[in-house]
């Protein structure tokens, strides 16, 4: 038998991470690049969990420090996201099968999008990853859901029922919050359904380091200043239960 693969946990929010500590049985702290690596197992698998906090350059140095230093085999990035499409609603849950970072513009020395002396736009995700992050979302919607949070909770935050897409993300560090930015989105990348400020900067890491990597989020807002939420109720009352149901089913 091989040696186990260790999986590298990476979310942004303070808010999105302690559940999943509380689920673990963590075995050291490990203190690196002003940030904790928690080593452990979560249902007997071993993983490294780490608050990335947010933003590209945030999330790409724990990536690599998860790499370097705990030699994790694969990544998962999880948290939450703004949906860019009038399929993908509050509540969803999206997992990316590739992602672009929407804000990388070296033009005219080299296309827009283009990743200076990669050559490449669009960053794919590991299609075993995507097919069980997938598959895990859908259980647990259908499943559990309504184990952690209670149907009254989900229409108080227009909330009706939750699907599981996959598509491509795009990624940027910026809030989409506006319609100006949403539209520029849409119309520069139209085949993108969500956007959040992590996910494609850590698959350039993982692209360099050929590391497997799956981006699932729920999402929280439509990115276009129109569908609002009471953000904080969201993460605490709905989104971290979405996070632990795809590392809970993903690390069995």
């Amino acid at each position: 038998m091989g040696e186990e693969i260790i999986t590298g946990i990476l979310v942004p929010m303070q808010q999105e991470i302690e559940l999943i500590l509380h689920h673990m049985h963590v075995e050291n702290i490990v203190e690196a690049g002003s940030r904790k690596f928690y080593v452990g197992a979560i249902q007997g698998k071993r993983c490294v969990v780490s608050l990335s906090r947010i933003g590209k350059v945030a999330s790409s140095v724990t990536a690599a420090v998860m790499i370097e230093r705990f030699g994790v085999g694969r990544i998962i990035v999880t948290g939450v996201a703004g949906g860019l499409t009038d399929e993908v609603k509050i509540g969803d849950i999206v997992v990316a099968t590739s992602s672009v970072q929407h804000d990388m513009d070296c033009r005219p020395i080299f296309p827009q999008f283009e990743i200076p002396l990669l050559d490449i736009v669009t960053f794919r995700c590991d299609k075993k990853m995507v097919d069980d992050a997938y598959a895990s979302c859908s259980a647990f919607i259908q499943n559990e859901l309504h184990d952690f949070v209670s149907r009254e909770e989900l229409e108080s935050l227009h909330i009706q029922q939750p699907t599981v897409h996959k598509g491509l993300l795009v990624s940027g560090d910026q809030f989409i919050g506006t319609m100006p930015q949403y539209e520029k989105i849409r119309r520069e990348l139209p085949a993108a359904i969500f956007v959040e400020m992590e996910g494609a900067a850590v698959a350039q890491v993982c692209y360099e380091y050929n590391i497997p990597l799956v981006v699932v989020r729920s999402i929280s807002d439509k990115a276009n200043a129109i569908a609002h939420i009471d953000f904080n109720r969201y993460i605490e009352n709905v989104a971290k239960y979405y996070t632990w149901g795809l590392i809970e089913g993903m690390m069995r």
